[in-house]
């Protein structure tokens, strides 16, 4: 290269500095939070919210999967893995009228059964969740502050999940914090689910497209293996059939280094006896009272058998207070 044409290159480097240099920093950042902002729109509910197959757990990408696995037309995901064995109960909601179907329960196990009704989710937030406090529940500011705070800075800014949500409480009170990139709220429940969905799109306070709503199995959690940045389960384990199972699910969809909290009723303690003697006490009650016919199938927790549940299934760092007959937990995923 010759030094005439050395000295045009130069040049006409220096003119193009000197044209980039004129351009406002915020045209040339807007370009690229535009670009970042628009990835993160045009990700799928399925995808933000780490969706995956109840039967393979496995991430729903392809159209095939979605149309299994669709949002229905009241606006929630049904990912509860399909039984094709005939049973009574699913014999007698095919032929009962619409109306009829929503009070015939679709779980065998007490304590879902309970919940799938009605009348239950519409006194939940209705005087039925205020009661809790005459067991030591401290009110659900509290509550959640506790539960927040448990989850920690981590999961500020990832997807979390309100697992048997109800009536979608602290659903709205963890959205409505603006700390979390989105909040799962599922409940195995649909009327639970339905009036979640009503109460928060009636409260303007709350952002309701950071939430996704989902009908599921706490036993059979339809998330991607280490995706979820926590799990906050508040007055729900006593509910579960199989507590073990739903343990060991949370584990799996927790990231590592992760917080698993949440808050169920205690069982009680006799002033005059030892902490053996008195998980021993509640174990042979508990385990009287489940075999007795009329039961609500509720199972009840004293703190030593809570912490080696946890345990049991991968969770360490496991924190346990009480207060009169009200738990609340912390356990983080190694």
């Amino acid at each position: 290269m010759g030094a005439k044409e050395g000295q045009q290159q130069q040049q006409e480097e220096e003119e193009k500095e000197e044209i980039e240099n004129t351009i406002p920093a915020e045209f040339t950042d807007s370009k690229e939070e535009t670009s970042a902002s628009s990835s993160t729109s045009s990700k799928s509910p399925y995808q933000k919210y780490r969706l995956a197959s109840p039967i393979t757990f496995e991430p729903l990408e392809s159209e095939k999967d979605r149309r299994k696995y669709p949002m229905n037309e009241d606006g929630y995901f049904d990912l509860i893995a399909k039984n094709g064995v005939p049973s009574l109960d699913k014999l007698l909601r095919d032929v009962s009228p619409e109306p009829l179907k929503r009070f015939i329960p679709t779980s065998n196990a007490p304590g879902e059964a309970l919940f799938e009704s009605p009348f239950v989710s519409f006194a939940y937030e209705r005087g039925w969740r205020d009661n809790f406090k005459r067991s030591g529940f401290p009110g659900v500011k509290i509550e959640k502050e506790n539960a927040m705070d448990a989850l920690g800075e981590d999961a500020v800014g990832d997807v979390i999940l309100d697992c048997s949500c109800g009536s979608g409480l602290f659903t709205r009170e963890f959205a409505r914090s603006g700390k979390y990139d989105g909040v799962v709220a599922l409940d195995f429940s649909e009327s639970m689910i339905k009036e979640a969905m009503e109460r928060t799109q009636k409260d303007t306070s709350v952002p309701a497209d950071n939430i996704a709503f989902v009908k599921a199995d706490v036993g059979r959690l339809p998330f991607t293996n280490d995706s979820l940045g926590g799990v906050s389960a508040s007055a729900a384990i006593h509910c579960w059939p199989d507590v073990q199972s739903a343990c060991a699910e949370i584990f799996r969809v927790l990231k590592p280094g992760r917080v698993f909290t949440g808050t169920t009723f205690a069982t009680p303690n006799v002033p005059f006896l030892d902490d053996e003697q008195n998980r021993l006490l509640s174990t042979l009650s508990r385990d009287l009272s489940a075999r007795r016919p009329g039961t609500n199938g509720l199972r009840f927790w004293n703190s030593a058998d809570l912490r080696d549940q946890l345990q049991s299934v991968g969770f360490s760092d496991v924190t346990i207070l009480r207060e009169k007959d009200y738990l609340f937990w912390k356990a983080r995923k190694p």
